[in-house]
């Protein structure tokens, strides 16, 4: 049974939002909150499995949310549900750990696909931020790889220049024809060696240089 916590300051979209999880078979809510100072005085307690996060939260930001839980979750996933959609709380949100982002204004259905994509090792986005994502690696494209790239083996080079054209953990897999454990073992040896956090920080830095 996938675990969810809600984080969520207005409560007319929380209400929406704990609907669309009851409503999804194989899904349980053990927790909806208001603010990020109350699920971190609870952080030891909670195993969930996804949080989802708002990023304008009363006090804490969900951004600085994640960073402060991130260490005590680590294998929980976090996905952004927010009205921010400029360049800067994207990337800060997806740096501090998340591993997708919607925007409000997406349908029950969306969330509801984004819930299960994340939980199946993928990074959902809304198509907005997606193409803003790409864009922003499009935009360094061009640049070699950065000198810390170089102990990367060739199948961590090929599984990170899949990953920034958006493919998918099992898109991978199947194009490299190699399980989709394996793609998450090398992608987890990458960040060993390039010494980042997450897939986007991973991405950035072989494009740095």
């Amino acid at each position: 049974m996938l675990q969810i916590i809600l984080l969520e300051d207005n409560l007319h979209y929380r209400r929406g939002l704990e609907q669309i999880i009851h409503d999804m078979g194989g899904v349980t809510l053990i927790g909806s909150y208001s603010n990020a100072e109350a699920v971190l005085k609870k952080i030891d307690q909670l195993k969930p499995d996804v949080f989802i996060v708002d990023i304008n939260l009363e006090g804490m930001s969900g951004i600085e949310f994640i960073r402060r839980a991130k260490p005590f979750v680590p294998d929980a996933e976090f996905l952004m549900c927010t009205i921010n959609d400029d360049n800067t709380n994207i990337f800060e949100s997806l740096k501090s750990g998340a591993t997708g982002y919607m925007l409000k204004e997406s349908s029950a259905d969306e969330i509801r696909n984004a819930i299960t994509e994340i939980a199946a090792g993928g990074s959902p986005m809304s198509a907005y931020i997606s193409r803003r994502v790409i864009a922003s690696f499009n935009a360094d494209a061009d640049k070699p790889p950065a000198p810390a790239a170089e102990s990367l083996t060739e199948r961590e080079v090929e599984v990170l220049n899949h990953l920034a054209r958006g493919l998918q953990y099992k898109e991978i897999a199947d194009r490299l024809d190699i399980s989709t454990g394996t793609v998450k073992k090398h992608i987890r040896n990458t960040y060993i060696k390039l010494q980042v956090q997450n897939k986007v920080e991973a991405i950035n830095k072989f494009r740095a240089f």
